[in-house]
């Protein structure tokens, strides 16, 4: 293997996935096919050597050639295991992402269908409680946004406003810093920080009193 195919292969590392685990098939057995000659040379070197054959050097470049290629596909594997582990936070982070705006969009609810300070603090305490159960986790993680929000409003009694509450945990997510990633674009952190509820530090005044 000389230094050409060497910077060939490794252009092909940006190959797609199908084309790089042919990739590495091929690189398991030039490896045998290198550890053959090397043992072959050795063979002939200690039970029949052939006058004038510099067996040192034959050994040699078989050897760099098996170790050229290990590097390889060394670089090889750990591409495709970085791949996959970038996919699966991809994977992840999108379904934190759908997770979070869904469970906005439930706290704008509870906040405005709130009369004051009060009710609205205990409306927030009891969402976050429903939203932690498995079966609604579940939902949330099964369904679409539009879906998961009119299902949960339905089943808590709360209006119907799909995409008022999703407007509304767009724009939370927008002031907190927490924008879901977009098809094509890099995730966002794995771990943001916590969210501030929907409406904190805007609470409604209570309503004046009227006698």
């Amino acid at each position: 293997m000389d230094a050409t195919q060497t910077d060939q292969d490794l252009d092909r590392a940006a190959a797609p996935e199908g084309e790089r685990a042919a990739d590495l098939r091929v690189l398991d057995r030039l490896v045998e096919m290198g550890m053959e000659i090397a043992e072959a040379t050795r063979t002939e070197a200690v039970e029949a050597p052939q006058p004038g054959v510099d067996y040192c050097q034959r050994f040699a470049v078989a050897a760099r050639a098996v170790r050229l290629t290990l590097l390889l596909k060394d670089k090889l594997s750990r591409q495709a295991e970085e791949k996959r582990k970038a996919a699966a936070q991809r994977e992840a982070a999108q379904e934190d992402w759908h997770g979070l705006r869904v469970q906005l969009a439930m706290m704008a609810a509870a906040y405005e269908v709130s009369e004051d300070g009060e009710e609205a603090d205990r409306r927030e305490a009891e969402m976050h409680e429903r939203l932690e159960r498995p079966e609604v986790v579940e939902l949330i993680e099964a369904s679409r946004p539009e879906v998961a929000v009119a299902a949960l409003c339905r089943r808590w009694g709360y209006p119907v406003r799909v995409e008022q509450w999703l407007e509304m945990a767009d724009e939370a997510m927008e002031e907190l810093g927490f924008l879901p990633p977009q098809d094509g674009e890099d995730a966002p952190p794995a771990d943001p920080p916590e969210p501030r509820p929907v409406g904190a530090g805007r609470r409604k005044p209570k309503p004046p009193d009227t006698g």
